[in-house]
């Protein structure tokens, strides 16, 4: 069956409630994956309430992340952007990321810095101190991969693929947790440096747990308008990437993203911590576009790429040629 697309929103960050998949009732869980389809037709973001995780599990990381970040910068430099451990620790100093770059903007550094860890990338061995820093991050891993399954089977009944459709797709997927502190601006930034250039995700769907800080996440409207996404207690903002574009032939869209500096004349601390989980593919998935959305007598819009080919020409844009991605 063809892939009908609705006419686009009016660009707002809805709030869905995705309690009600959980349950039997197939009325609930259709108009759940209908606002999530409308969602992912318009902007590609939306905020999720209703899920279910652990409260207690992002303090904890929160906490732990914090504590790494206050540790003196040669402490924290003995874990390095790679290394030789399977699912060990990797930290990129301040403005070791330029995300605008991935979209063509001139090379300037993210004014942030950034933990990471993925079962299936390299990293350093973790370090002894914060102690619970590494409990705490594959903690979170695990809870989080379990809602992006979740997540996945709305995506798939919005999609009118079967349940478990994605499944299959993602064993031995290469998702990965990220913790981001925005610290405080002492200096200026420089010309068009943003605490996050504005970019989109290349994975399938990001989960994304913010602070109510000034100074955050923004979203590209259809109209060109830069949209503030809010800040709710307790939710997660969720957002689609590149490969989930690419398989919906663009029904589907991954909006360009940034977070912008906090004003100069904050009456409110500014520091910001961000949690990311990004749900990716494996190495060697093929991006292709799905069944429902070919069209007779007309090319996909975009050519089959594996996930690992595509993730690794994005990473080396924002990290400079001389990186490699170690999948």
């Amino acid at each position: 069956m063809q892939y009908t697309r609705h006419p686009p929103a009016n660009g707002a960050i809805p709030e869905i409630d995705i309690a009600p998949f959980s349950e039997r009732d197939e009325k609930a869980r259709d108009l759940v994956a209908a606002r999530v389809r409308a969602a992912c037709e318009d902007t590609g973001f939306f905020l999720i309430s209703g899920h279910g995780f652990p409260r207690a599990l992002l303090s904890r990381i929160g906490e732990a992340s914090r504590e790494f970040f206050d540790l003196p910068l040669e402490q924290k430099r003995q874990v390095g952007e790679s290394g030789p451990v399977p699912g060990g620790l990797m930290y990129f100093g301040h403005g070791a990321e330029a995300l605008g770059a991935t979209l063509g903007a001139e090379l300037i550094g993210d004014f942030k810095e950034t933990l990471d860890f993925g079962p299936g990338f390299h990293g350093d061995a973790w370090p002894c101190e914060p102690a619970d820093l590494e409990p705490a991050w594959r903690a979170c891993y695990g809870a989080m991969s379990e809602l992006a399954q979740t997540l996945r089977h709305v995506f798939a009944r919005s999609l009118d693929l079967d349940a478990d459709g994605f499944d299959k797709l993602f064993e031995g997927h290469l998702s990965s947790l990220r913790v981001i502190n925005y610290p405080e601006q002492t200096r200026p930034p420089r010309p068009g440096q943003l605490r996050a250039g504005a970019h989109s995700d290349y994975g399938v769907l990001t989960i994304l747990a913010t602070d109510d800080a000034p100074g955050g996440l923004e979203v590209l409207k259809r109209d060109g308008s830069w949209c503030a996404v809010p800040h709710v207690a307790g939710a997660f903002v969720v957002n689609i990437g590149d490969a989930m574009m690419r398989w919906t032939d663009d029904h589907w869209v991954s909006t360009r993203h940034r977070v912008v500096n906090p004003p100069r004349d904050s009456t409110r601390p500014t520091r910001r911590q961000s949690i990311a989980y990004f749900h990716n593919l494996p190495r060697d998935t093929t991006i292709a576009c799905l069944e429902p959305f070919r069209q007779a007598g007309r090319q996909p819009k975009y050519p089959p790429i594996t996930y690992g080919e595509y993730a690794t020409l994005r990473y080396r844009q924002a990290h400079g040629d001389d990186k490699n991605l170690e999948l």
